[in-house]
């Protein structure tokens, strides 16, 4: 027996609530006064026995099990409420691997100190007048200070320390500064540290723009000139303990949300194009460090939308980048493996594999994106709107500024150009791009058929299966995804489970949020599970597919959870599918599900309540006391109510 379920065995929650709030028996539950809000009249708190489990039917509108009390009581984590409930259950606990707690501290300190001087450089662009010149400059280029406060821009004094004393003055450590990169390091003529040599400003007049992790915590800088005499125009920190340019997406905590919501994120080239087009209201814009889009970055982007837009500046370095940008994505949702000069082959292969739909745009040559949406906003929607596919993308370029009437021309086109289309695997959409080249060189469809003069063979192009835990039956059917009859514990197991193995990035789990937020219900969250064990557990799932650090989701599970919950845990991560799985119905499937079980605990809570205004409860004061929560419960029924009644043609 899990140590968790033993220590609920051996510990009556009545016993436990009893010690603090003064009970009383109504059939087979108990009743009191609320511990966790001000009450004298009506007892809302009620204890079910029978489940292990407390609810809060008033000001709270709280619940749980025997930890979760025990952590609300005493301002406890869950790690210090088991040890204490395992102690009163006399109930061994197996060590727990101790975690590098000095690394923590480490990491965590260093990103105090970054916020420090992003706040430093923030009171020189806004409240200084040495900063009177750079805000200025980012008042001509459109920005706002409602922008520049949302994304903390600064500006680093024209001195050699001043940034260094301020910190050294809020007692960080020499050390501690030259890690994070903010100060240069005087250097030998090999180019080595010269040891307890000078140290000075990185950032010396230039206008400071704060990265952040997908968090928000700022792990370094972009810092772009203003003497136009100064090189580099941008000047990005170095690699630190805290920033890895490759595993760094500018705006991204910004622009998460948005990417979501709008299933598509836009890829631009400058930090500037990316906060001019939030403050337009395209907040689902993102920027590489650089020109080129990085394998770990792709796959971030992979794993929040469907539709990635390349949108890179239209000059020729513009275009080089959107090349590489291809180059580079193919490479990064493949995971590696051939040279970045190859063709789109295998980015066509991995788009259809990820369900990724990749489009590139052009913007209008001499501009850039933030000069676009100032002069239109409507104009940079058009240019979103026209991005192509990668077939239809690379067979014009291939054609731009060639003579289409030569015959020679026409052939090396549809040479380069067909080898993409048999990699395409959806046959409508494979035909489709075959007619659009035959009219594009304006020539018969006859002449543009698969054959083996194309070097490229399709390899399983229309067999692409995806990878399913313990091989679940498939099926054409829809349905609940567990027995309807079961009880609450089982039925939020098997929610985790799919969850677990069907739903490993936050792009795929927001069709779901979608599905709940049409019908105005909150999306699934930590507290919809009952038992602390799944709370765990389920807030363990939410924080691997909200991170950015570690993309495969399940690993960083395995990694973060708690040892006290394995064993809850081995019966999500090896599940035994009981019922058999309609992929196509899936995101519906367990929608309707989640719904379903929301209900039966909606109308079970109603119907608890009911029970207690009409229990001995004061006339007067237990409505008023119950009324608020009884209300939101019924809109709730009724939302949820709307939301199964809208899938119920897909369910027979």
């Amino acid at each position: 027996m899990a140590a968790i379920d033993e220590i609920k065995n051996n510990i009556n929650i009545v016993d436990l609530v009893s010690e603090t709030v003064k009970l009383r028996r109504t059939g087979k539950n108990y009743i009191g006064f609320c511990p966790f809000h001000s009450n004298t009249h009506t007892p809302a708190f009620v204890v079910f026995p029978d489940s292990g489990t407390w609810r809060c039917f008033g000001q709270c509108a709280e619940g749980g099990d025997i930890f979760s009390y025990l952590m609300k009581r005493d301002g406890l984590d869950f790690q210090q409420a088991l040890q204490m409930l395992a102690k009163r259950a006399g109930v061994q606990l197996e060590d727990a691997q101790s975690e590098d707690k000095s690394s923590r501290e480490t990491r965590k300190r260093l990103i105090q100190m970054m916020s420090d001087a992003a706040d430093l450089y923030q009171n020189n662009l806004l409240l200084s007048p040495a900063g009177k010149r750079a805000l200025a400059y980012l008042e001509k280029r459109g920005i706002t200070r409602e922008s520049m406060e949302k994304f903390r821009m600064g500006y680093a004094l024209d001195s050699w320390d001043s940034s260094l004393q301020h910190l050294l003055s809020k007692e960080y450590t020499r050390e501690e500064i030259i890690a994070v990169g903010l100060v240069s390091e005087q250097r030998n003529e090999k180019g080595d540290p010269v040891p307890d040599g000078r140290v000075y400003d990185r950032f010396r007049n230039r206008i400071m723009i704060p990265i952040c992790d997908s968090t928000g915590n700022p792990i370094a800088f972009g810092a772009r000139i203003l003497n136009p005499d100064d090189v580099p125009k941008f000047l990005n920190s170095p690699q630190t303990v805290l920033f890895d340019k490759g595993k760094t997406l500018f705006g991204l905590n910004h622009a998460k949300r948005a990417i979501r919501e709008k299933n598509q994120a836009v890829i631009v080239e400058g930090y500037l194009d990316v906060i001019v087009l939030h403050q337009a209201g395209f907040a689902n814009t993102v920027s590489p460090m650089g020109t080129a889009l990085g394998e770990f970055q792709a796959r971030q982007l992979a794993r929040q939308a469907r539709q990635i837009i390349l949108a890179l500046d239209a000059d020729a370095a513009g275009d080089n980048a959107t090349r590489k940008g291809i180059d580079m994505m193919r490479s990064a949702l493949k995971g590696g493996g051939e040279a970045a000069g190859a063709d789109g082959r295998n980015l066509i292969r991995q788009e259809s594999k990820l369900h990724t739909d990749i489009r590139i745009t052009k913007i209008p040559e001499g501009m850039d994106p933030d000069e676009v949406v100032l002069r239109n906003p409507d104009e940079w929607q058009r240019i979103l709107d026209q991005a192509k596919p990668i077939v239809i993308y690379m067979m014009e370029t291939a054609s731009e500024g060639r003579d289409l009437d030569d015959g020679k021309v026409k052939s090396e086109i549809a040479e380069q150009i067909l080898p993409l289309i048999f990699e395409v695997p959806d046959p409508i959409e494979r035909e489709t791009y075959r007619q659009q080249l035959a009219r594009h060189l304006k020539i018969s469809e006859t002449l543009l058929q698969y054959t083996p003069a194309v070097k490229t063979q399709p390899r399983n192009v229309a067999k692409a299966r995806a990878a399913f835990p313990e091989k679940p039956r498939l099926t054409s059917e829809s349905s609940l995804i567990f027995d309807p009859k079961a009880g609450f514990y089982s039925k939020e197991i098997t929610i985790l489970q799919y969850l677990f193995h069907f739903y490993e990035s936050p792009g795929s789990f927001s069709k779901i949020d979608r599905i709940f937020r049409k019908f105005h219900l909150m999306p699934l969250q930590p507290e919809d599970f009952e038992q602390t064990d799944l709370r765990e557990i389920a807030e363990c799932y939410f924080k691997g597919i909200n991170q950015d650090e570690e993309l495969n989701t399940k690993k960083y599970i395995r990694d973060n959870l708690p040892d006290t919950v394995t064993a809850t845990f081995a019966r999500i991560e090896k599940p035994n599918f009981q019922g058999s799985v309609n992929l196509v119905e899936l995101d519906k499937d367990l929608a309707r599900s989640i719904a379903f079980l929301r209900n039966e605990k909606c109308n079970f809570s109603i119907i608890e309540i009911q029970t207690l205004c009409g229990d001995g409860a004061d006339t007067d004061s237990g409505p008023k006391e119950f009324q608020p929560i009884l209300e939101q419960l019924k809109r709730e029924r009724n939302h949820l109510e709307k939301l199964l009644d809208s899938l119920s043609q897909k369910y027979g």
